[in-house]
């Protein structure tokens, strides 16, 4: 409900209108009792004149008062009374569930009927998101948060007056609804109660932790939660299933109490690569509530990617033992050491990255040209042994000088380096390092050169790198211009008393020449895991050779439902990338495939992704009203039964604090700013023009 007043402001006193309209009606008169031809004219037209004069030499006069109109709107806003609806499965698992649609329709209909002329009603249904249908309980999970949220957030600066939350209490995603509902101070939360407390007999697989990646060869844990509810001190089996194979059992003694927990630990060792179903069952008692919750499937994939480093140098030198002892505590890092003699015998087929020490003692010419030919990224130390020629053949991104001499030189950090963050604790460590042994010569970055360290000589500090980084045609090289790495190690150790901050230096290096940059053809993206709740969707691109994203080539796709069944398509277009949407998949392990045809050459991308099927809302055989008594505690409401809503809607009828809010809003605007009284200005000055020229006046 709206209404308006207006009253006129001003820094004079409006008294000085009168003033203004007395002089005007005078200098109207002076002038027109000089003029001889109106003399002949009737009174009409005198007083017709005089008045119009009058009245625009009045106007201008107020005009230049300055006033401002002030407009005043008054509001008033009824009250809103939001209900949530709890719109998931768990809401089924009652006795009362069959009539659940009837109650709330009926409470909905009381509602209206009784408070819809004096409050705003508003209803949201809620699941794991807002989004839900407004009838029927079948969401998959229960964010009770969300609505709260979304309440904070839609209602700020509105007269939200009560909420009234028709829910079991149970919520398994999202925080816990009171802390959103801090939000909403002037708020108070009802609930109407759905469901027992009771704890149902029934043995409960809550929650399984687990890695949802594992690397072969390696051992992983499975850690299952347990709860036995009126199952008191009683001893169960749980088995585990690998692929459909029992692989493994353990019993499980529960306390004396109503509701006991427990939990047991299985250890498996990855034995073969790909995606693998681990199901974890409880046998089944007499008695039980549910049996739905005695099962529950994880998958995990396992996989051979670790990345293989080779350490290679001409001779042992302890550089490289520095070097691998430093990443064999990474277990993603597969570490090969290789001298000259044992180099035939290492297979360079599936190099991820070379570190190369002292490349001149020997210059092992084909390891050199696998790397140029794979593209396999390389960290160069350059030692005593490498001279000119053999820098310069190694295409560094750097201007080198290199004599016989050698020098010693220390690090000194560079702050501007970007291309990642190096660890602070090796940084702090830097002014302590021991001086690296180089061949004596000025050295110069060339563009596109990022330097980690510069070289400094005691307390000289010079421009020259002395650890950089470059990448050339899609590989990256790193190059530390001195040797005797592993005294670096020692003063770390000597620092620390252990060797973390050099492990971490070497592992970021290590790490950012590792990451493969991609070049053209064809890119996928897919999700490694759904819910069956999720829609599953392939995006995919493809650059030619300017690296430019085109959509002319036809990308097909083929989706392998555990080797069963094969779906096959083609990827729709959408702007200039692909997309292709799957919908809601059923649990399991999918392996995809895409493939194009561009300019006479194949490309093909290939993975595999799960769905997995959590019921968490059958987790919970009991409602959990403490969540509603406690909202309903936070804001100083009550908690009724779902039955009992008349109780509830008398309780907001008589409430003291539902009450109407009116506002007030002030608005100033000068008076020269209305067209409106330029128009009737304008309306005068004409009028009287028009009439002086019609009777004859020039």
């Amino acid at each position: 409900m709206y209404f308006w007043l207006m009253h006129l402001l001003s820094s004079y006193s409006l008294w000085w209108i009168l003033p203004i309209i007395l002089v005007s009606a005078v200098l109207s008169h002076l002038f027109y009792r000089n003029e001889t031809w109106i003399k002949s004219k009737s009174k009409y037209i005198k007083y017709s004149l005089l008045a119009l004069r009058a009245s625009s030499f009045s106007l201008i006069g107020i005009l230049l008062l300055g006033l401002l109109l002030e407009q005043t709107q008054f509001e008033t806003e009824k009250p809103v009374i939001l209900t949530l609806i709890d719109r998931s499965s768990s809401m089924n698992n009652y006795k009362e569930s069959a009539a659940l649609e009837k109650q709330i329709a009926a409470y909905q209909n009381a509602i209206n009927e009784k408070l819809g002329a004096r409050f705003e009603l508003q209803t949201w249904n809620f699941g794991k998101n807002l989004q839900v249908p407004n009838k029927g309980f079948t969401a998959d999970q229960t964010n009770m948060e969300l609505p709260f949220e979304q309440a904070s957030n839609q209602f700020l600066n509105r007269n939200l007056g009560a909420i009234v939350l028709i829910s079991d209490g149970n919520y398994n995603t999202g925080g816990h609804p009171m802390y959103s509902a801090e939000n909403l101070p002037l708020t108070a939360v009802y609930s109407l109660a759905v469901g027992d407390t009771a704890l149902k007999k029934d043995l409960v697989l809550t929650n399984i932790a687990y890695n949802d990646l594992a690397f072969l060869n390696n051992n992983f844990t499975l850690e299952v939660d347990l709860e036995a509810q009126r199952f008191p001190g009683a001893n169960i089996r749980v088995s585990l299933y690998e692929d459909g194979k029992k692989v493994a059992a353990q019993n499980t003694q529960f306390n004396k109490q109503r509701s006991a927990q427990a939990t047991i630990s299985f250890e498996l060792k990855a034995k073969k690569p790909g995606i693998h179903e681990y199901k974890v069952l409880i046998e089944k008692r007499q008695g039980e509530f549910s049996f739905q919750n005695n099962s529950r499937t994880v998958y995990i994939e396992v996989i051979d990617s670790r990345s293989k480093i080779l350490l290679y140098s001409h001779a042992p030198h302890p550089d490289i033992a520095a070097l691998q002892q430093a990443l064999s505590g990474n277990e993603n890092y597969e570490v090969l050491v290789a001298h000259a003699a044992q180099l035939k015998d290492i297979p360079t087929k599936g190099l991820d990255l070379i570190v190369w020490h002292d490349p001149g003692k020997n210059f092992a010419k084909n390891l050199f040209e696998t790397a140029q030919t794979k593209k396999i990224p390389v960290w160069y130390i350059l030692g005593s042994q490498t001279d000119q020629q053999i820098a310069a053949k190694l295409q560094l991104g750097l201007q080198l000088e290199l004599r016989q001499q050698l020098e010693e030189v220390q690090a000194q950090a560079n702050n501007s380096f970007a291309l990642y963050a190096p660890n602070t604790e090796w940084l702090s460590l830097t002014p302590f390092l021991p001086p690296l042994t180089k061949r004596f010569g000025e050295t110069k970055a060339t563009a596109g050169t990022q330097v980690l360290f510069t070289q400094r000589i005691g307390n000289l500090q010079k421009d020259s790198p002395l650890l950089c980084f470059n990448e050339k045609d899609q590989q990256r090289h790193a190059t530390l211009l001195g040797e005797g790495l592993w005294r670096w190690r020692m003063i770390n150790f000597l620092k620390k008393q252990n060797h973390e901050a050099f492990d971490a230096f070497v592992g970021e290096v290590c790490a950012y020449l590792l990451v493969k940059k991609e070049g053209n053809g064809l890119r996928v993206q897919a999700p490694k895991k759904l819910s069956t709740s999720d829609n599953c969707i392939l995006n995919a691109s493809f650059y030619n050779e300017a690296m430019q994203a085109i959509t002319s080539p036809k990308i097909n796709w083929e989706l392998d439902y555990e080797h069963k069944k094969m779906r096959k398509g083609s990827f729709s277009t959408k702007g200039a990338f692909y997309q292709q949407q799957l919908g809601k998949l059923k649990p399991g392990r999918y392996y995809w495939k895409a493939a194009t045809l561009h300019n006479q050459k194949k490309y093909t991308k290939t993975g595999a992704f799960i769905v997995e099927d959590i019921d968490l809302e059958q987790l919970e055989s009991a409602a959990r009203h403490t969540t509603l008594y406690q909202l309903a505690d936070q804001t100083d409401a009550k908690v009724f039964s779902l039955k009992d809503y008349k109780k509830l809607i008398a309780q907001l009828e008589k409430s003291d604090e539902l009450v109407a809010l009116r506002t007030e809003t002030h608005q100033f605007d000068p008076l020269l700013d209305y067209i409106l009284l330029f128009l009737l200005l304008s309306a005068l000055l004409i009028s009287e023009w028009f009439l002086r020229r019609y009777h004859g006046s020039y």
